[in-house]
């Protein structure tokens, strides 16, 4: 990235704290309460016809996932939108992420509009609501957006991390050993199938009572998601997270995660655990979506905030002897 890229990243950052609630040192900027679970991800054999990456090989590859159960900053907050953050293990000591949300859509097409989303939908410092003429404005001028806004806020409350579907958003190259190209994007499937309920439903119970479920779970049997492709074809847009592609488009399971039990950063050694969804490995490679291209500043801009600078991340990681960087 280039250092104007970092400047409008960091200026993200700043207005996502502004949106959601703060910032609150040590914690993410967004889905700020989390906790960690070792998984084992195994490709299907459909996988390696897609793509040469390692992990889609067939071989068992460990993994971790990170939920977390809201989109807020606020680390105390009550549980509203869950996220899902997979880090794959490669045999060769890297590392690949894969970032997933309830919502199959994004709310810009580029950098500088959701810089003017979030100024849209700025709380106001008062009413703890944004402007609602100022935001409806925005929609009405931005009809993409007013879409997966309304998408938003039709979406269930969770029953369970284990029975939601996550989406990665974007599209992603996948290239074959033969140099076969297909574009496509992610979907985690829950394999007992998905379930929801009201917000107010969700919140009567504890913040905290999301990931206490779902540990409850992995007491009796794995937690087991499919990793589902769908498959790009001429014309679809490969560079706009607000576009979602016809439901007809083939969809193709690709592997198995399955959740062993939970973790904590310490047992992991890695204090820092950023997921990037650009740090990708050979045999998948990033489309030209301009929201995809600045999160890896915007996710490096907010580490450096919640651990206390660069200085501060860097000290950290050479403590726990971490091989993992950005």
């Amino acid at each position: 990235m280039t250092p104007s890229q970092y400047r409008l990243a960091a200026e993200l950052v700043e207005m996502i704290h502004e949106d959601f609630q703060g910032f609150h040192p040590g914690y993410r900027g967004v889905h700020a309460q989390g906790r960690y679970y070792t998984a084992v991800f195994t490709a299907t054999p459909e996988a390696k016809k897609l793509s040469r990456a390692v992990h889609l090989q067939g071989q068992p590859v460990p993994a971790t996932v990170r939920h977390g159960h809201s989109a807020s900053g606020n680390p105390w907050g009550p549980a509203t939108s869950p996220s899902m953050a997979v880090k794959f293990y490669l045999p060769d000591g890297t590392i690949t992420d894969l970032v997933s949300i309830p919502i199959p859509v994004f709310f810009g097409r580029t950098p500088d509009e959701m810089l003017e989303f979030l100024r849209a939908a700025k709380p106001d410092a008062v009413t703890g609501t944004p402007d609602e003429k100022k935001f409806m404005q925005f929609l009405a001028t931005h009809p993409w957006t007013a879409k997966a806004v309304q998408i938003a806020k039709s979406l269930p409350a969770p029953v369970s991390f284990a029975q939601t579907v996550f989406h990665a958003i974007h599209a992603f190259r996948f290239v074959n050993a033969a140099d076969v190209a297909q574009y496509a994007r992610y979907h985690w499937e829950p394999e007992v199938g998905s379930a929801g309920q009201t917000i107010e439903e969700l919140q009567k119970q504890p913040p905290s009572y999301l990931f206490e479920e779902l540990e409850a779970r992995l007491r009796k049997a794995p937690v087991v998601f499919n990793l589902v492709l769908q498959l790009a074809e001429e014309g679809d847009p490969t560079e706009d997270p607000t576009a979602q592609w016809p439901d007809e488009r083939r969809r193709l399971c690709i592997g198995r995660l399955k959740y062993v039990r939970p973790t904590t950063v310490e047992e992991i050694g890695d204090p820092v655990m950023l997921h990037d969804p650009t740090r990708l490995t050979d045999g998948i490679e990033p489309s030209d979506d301009p929201i995809l291209a600045v999160r890896r500043g915007v996710y490096e801009v907010s580490v450096a905030h919640r651990t206390g600078g660069w200085k501060g991340r860097l000290a950290a990681l050479e403590r726990a002897g971490s091989p993992f960087g950005i």
